[in-house]
């Protein structure tokens, strides 16, 4: 019998409460992990833990690998899973603490938006010009895509109305010439 095999018995056998005590015991004392799934779990988020404190953030790039686990697919997989009501409010509460944001691109708006409420209230307007960065972020270039999502009807009203309450004018052309 193969030892891989023989120890999947062993689980599911505990699992069930079928194990003996006496060779639990020993089995643990040999370090074998009852549950594999929690295991990785732990472990990725060892790393995430680690990748936040050097960095100073979770926001974890899709492709990041660290120690050999792609970092990137497992934080995008809990937010997958967040998103469909599946993971665990314990696991969802560990994942808040160290910084993790559920959506990435709210997020992004709202960050690009404090820029441009900064940079409105040191220059008096908020006609950011094109390749005008702001905190190394391209803000002219982000605003710029706001007005395209605004002409094809993509954009969403209540952002529309935070952009208009800071003075952003949505067309120069209309502005010039009424």
């Amino acid at each position: 019998v193969n030892l891989g095999t023989w120890l999947e018995t062993q689980r599911q056998q505990k699992r069930k409460g079928e194990l003996d005590i006496s060779l639990e015991k020993h089995l643990e004392e040999v370090g074998v992990i009852w549950d594999l799934c929690k295991e990785k779990w732990k472990n990725s988020y060892r790393l995430l833990v680690k990748f936040q404190q050097r960095e100073g953030h979770a926001n974890v790039p899709s492709s990041h690998k660290e120690e050999g686990v792609n970092l990137g697919t497992w934080l995008e997989t809990q937010r997958q899973q967040k998103r469909k009501g599946e993971l665990d409010i314990s696991l969802e509460k560990n994942l808040e603490d160290v910084g993790v944001m559920w959506d990435v691109f709210k997020e992004q708006w709202e960050n690009n938006y404090c820029l441009l409420v900064k940079f409105q209230q040191r220059e008096g307007h908020a006609n950011v010009p094109q390749k005008h960065k702001e905190e190394g972020v391209n803000l002219g270039k982000w605003l710029d895509g706001q007005r395209q999502q605004k002409r094809k009807g993509e954009l969403d009203i209540s952002l529309e109305e935070r952009l208009e309450e800071v003075g952003v004018i949505w067309s120069f052309f209309k502005e010039q010439w009424g």
